[in-house]
């Protein structure tokens, strides 16, 4: 929470940054609201305006553009209140901040740090301008729900319901980990480890025979859990890639963290699939 204090021990603001975020969109740039909770303590005038203004930058990321744009209030002036009151703050985005938002932040929360300035308008006896700072942490589920409806981008979470067969379980924990090794940049590791997942799909659906059944026939005469055998098989095949090293093939394989996050998708969603079969 950010503290702005006006004298020595005259009043007090204190801001606080909330989860929500909205857009509005335009072309190529698009305009970034973020809320905020303000509480005055104090001695301090029901209704004496300030301005609130700031700058808006991405949080410790390990990346030197790290400013996004300035904050301003779209409305004016804010009253202080014997409440707690709603300030909105809004900047504008490129679509090219937004792409380099997504990469950056890998599929975890969204972290924004807000350097804030409060002017105050008419309590004037001491200086009248205060200044600190308020991260902003934004839930990944919110981010991305606000980018889809942007049409900026859109993005699938996958539940992999709790079990308590082992062997899912086990596949479950794998894709949690295989999560924290795309945000830590190991996707190579990440692919190994959707393709162990796989082996609980593999297991229960008896992919292999069922896939060498089906390769026997031509593509368009295979049932549909002949496809699914295909997918499943083809989906490992690729993985296997990642953990092994053979000469003259899979040594030469690269993996990006888009393939990482295919990976990992694919994985999850043939998991959790499971729960729908008898």
């Amino acid at each position: 929470m950010a503290n702005f204090q006006f004298g020595m021990n005259d009043y007090s603001v204190d801001v606080q940054a909330q989860h929500n975020v909205t857009f509005t969109p335009g072309w190529d740039v698009h305009r970034l609201a973020l809320t905020f909770e303000v509480t005055a303590r104090g001695n301090y005038t029901v209704d004496a305006p300030f301005l609130a203004s700031g700058d808006l930058w991405v949080h410790e990321m390990p990346n030197p553009a790290s400013y996004i744009g300035g904050l301003h209030v779209p409305k004016g002036p804010v009253g202080l209140k014997p409440f707690k009151m709603q300030l909105t703050l809004e900047t504008t985005v490129t679509d090219r901040q937004l792409r380099g938002l997504e990469k950056l932040r890998a599929g975890a929360d969204l972290v924004l740090r807000a350097e804030l300035s409060l002017t105050a308008l008419a309590e004037t006896k001491h200086w009248p301008v205060a200044q600190d700072q308020e991260i902003v942490r934004i839930p990944h589920a919110t981010w991305s729900n606000a980018l889809t409806q942007l049409d900026a981008g859109a993005f699938v979470d996958v539940l992999i319901p709790v079990t308590t067969v082992e062997a899912r379980a086990t596949g479950a924990r794998r894709i949690r980990e295989a999560k924290t090794a795309i945000r830590d940049g190991r996707y190579e590791h990440a692919v190994a480890l959707a393709r162990a997942a796989l082996d609980p799909v593999r297991e229960a659906c008896n992919t292999r025979r069922v896939h060498d059944q089906a390769v026997q026939k031509k593509a368009g005469e295979r049932d549909q859990e002949e496809r699914w055998a295909m997918l499943t098989q083809s989906a490992y095949a690729l993985f296997s890639g990642a953990p092994h090293d053979d000469f003259g093939t899979t040594e030469n394989f690269t993996w990006t963290r888009a393939d990482a996050i295919a990976a990992v998708a694919t994985a999850a969603s043939l998991l959790a699939r499971l729960e729908e079969l008898p």
